[in-house]
């Protein structure tokens, strides 16, 4: 009994592990996306629609669509970016433009935001972030520091969301 247990923690946390990219990036269907449900009392889905394009506004991103879903459901997106250091020196050819998603889906006392469809942007290519590696120059290897770069700005801009809903 007790070595069935330790091979379905082993096998549990392994799967675990299998959920990030790095150990930093979410990742759902093999894919990095940043998704959270919040609930905010007393908001009714007209409120949080206001706030959402103020906060859209505020953060200069591009709404794409605001549209009602159904009744009960209104849904906001837009394209959104930043740049981040990739390597360990402040050379401009090392900062990447990562360019992303984000999607609320709103209704009375609730709100769901995924971030998600991330692309690494250079100079001449697009590549998807989950299979982002950098050039020739560092072995084609990962870096991990760039990835919680881009958690800590997706973050930063989750929780900004949520203050400006909470108010």
């Amino acid at each position: 009994m007790k070595i069935m247990l330790s091979l379905f923690l082993l096998f549990g946390a392994q799967i675990h592990a299998q959920k990030l990219l790095l150990d930093v990036l979410p990742l759902i269907n093999s894919k990095v996306v940043y998704k959270n449900v919040l609930e905010v009392s007393g908001a009714s889905k007209i409120e949080l629609q206001k706030k959402s394009v103020l906060w859209f506004d505020n953060m200069h991103i591009l709404i794409t669509e605001n549209k009602p879903l159904d009744d009960t459901h209104q849904f906001i997106s837009g394209d959104h970016s930043f740049k981040t250091l990739w390597g360990p020196n402040d050379f401009p050819e090392l900062h990447k433009e990562i360019k992303f998603k984000i999607s609320l889906t709103l209704k009375n006392e609730r709100y769901q935001c995924e971030i998600s469809t991330f692309i690494v942007k250079e100079p001449r290519q697009a590549t998807q972030l989950e299979v982002y590696k950098m050039d020739h120059k560092r072995l084609y290897k990962y870096n991990k520091v760039f990835y919680k770069r881009i958690d800590a700005e997706i973050r930063g801009l989750m929780a900004s969301l949520e203050k400006t809903m909470v108010q």
